[in-house]
């Protein structure tokens, strides 16, 4: 694995693994355990913490994020009775969705109790409450059975966990032969395009979001590779997070005097780092791509999850 690209980094490397997951179960759970009503003033209707998919610039954010739903789904191929593990499903977004047009039984879990709450009231008032099931807890703490899933999701959530080795060959584990991985998330890119010890990078990935890491693309490959997962799909969303991101400041600037009554300087610390982020990503010195592997079945496995198979 590479070298520590952040100060945050260098400084997770001197914590023990326990001392490590209680700094991020208590620093990433702070950001979360915000009001709802804040993010429901700045994200989609969904709760939606993650970037949408936008073939135009000029679509709206439901739009964006319905059309990424669709994608998951299509890319996941789950059918009624799957199992599905979203480590860090967040309000639920895309964990409901998925037990919403799928059939499949969910499992999520969330650093955030404050989360929890939405997402299983909403999973109630959707009828699907009988197959979604959400824990507070660290994924270093998820006791899921070998071989026991036929997907698992971090959307927005890897970027908070800091043992990626650790957690590559977990998820390997525990999926079923032919089971899927998807990752939709953050990463630097190979080449340092800027520096990465700034202030703005320890306010964003630090102060604003309690703790990130910020790997390469071609690290969390490696990792899965190693982990004995075939890569099936990468997609380079850098373009539409861009816009997502866009849609999310323009939702806090015509909602601020709200979210300053509902916590005040929290619109500012919002506001402040998705604009920084948001012109990191346009100079791509920040990059968001999407990722599938699948865990290989048997001898021979001929599933067709190229571009044209995916759009039969």
């Amino acid at each position: 694995m590479s070298v520590a690209h952040t100060v945050l980094e260098r400084d997770a490397l001197r914590r023990s693994t326990a001392e490590q997951r209680e700094f991020e179960r208590r620093e990433v759970a702070a950001h979360y355990e915000h009001d709802p009503d804040i993010f429901s003033l700045v994200l989609d209707s969904q709760l939606t913490y993650s970037t949408g998919i936008f073939l135009h610039p000029e679509e709206d954010l439901e739009t964006a994020q319905t059309r990424k739903f669709a994608h998951v789904r299509e890319l996941l191929r789950l059918k009624p009775g799957d199992k599905v593990f979203d480590a860090g499903c967040g309000w639920g977004s895309i964990l409901l969705n998925l037990a919403q047009h799928t059939g499949a039984e969910v499992h999520g879990i969330t650093l955030s109790a404050k989360q929890r709450e939405v997402a299983l009231k909403r999973a109630r008032e959707r009828g699907i409450a009988d197959r979604v099931r959400i824990d507070v807890t660290h994924v270093g703490e998820v006791g899921l059975a070998p071989e026991s899933v036929d997907a698992i999701v971090f959307s927005g959530s890897i970027v908070h966990m800091h043992d990626r080795e650790g957690i590559h060959g977990w998820a390997a584990r525990c999926l079923k032969p032919g089971g899927r991985l998807f990752i939709s998330d953050c990463y630097f890119p190979a080449e340092a395009r800027g520096s990465r010890e700034s202030d703005a990078t320890e306010y964003i990935l630090g102060r604003a979001l309690g703790y990130c890491r910020l790997t390469t693309l071609s690290d969390e490959l490696a990792l899965i590779e190693k982990s004995g997962l075939d890569l099936r799909f990468v997609e380079d969303l850098t373009s539409s997070y861009v816009h997502t991101v866009r849609h999310w400041i323009n939702n806090i600037r015509r909602n601020r005097r709200r979210l300053e009554e509902l916590a005040p300087g929290f619109a500012h610390l919002l506001q402040t780092y998705m604009t920084i982020g948001r012109h990191s990503f346009l100079k791509r010195t920040a990059l968001e791509y999407m990722v599938l592997a699948t865990k290989p079945v048997g001898d021979t496995d001929l599933a067709d999850w190229s571009i044209a198979g995916l759009r039969r």
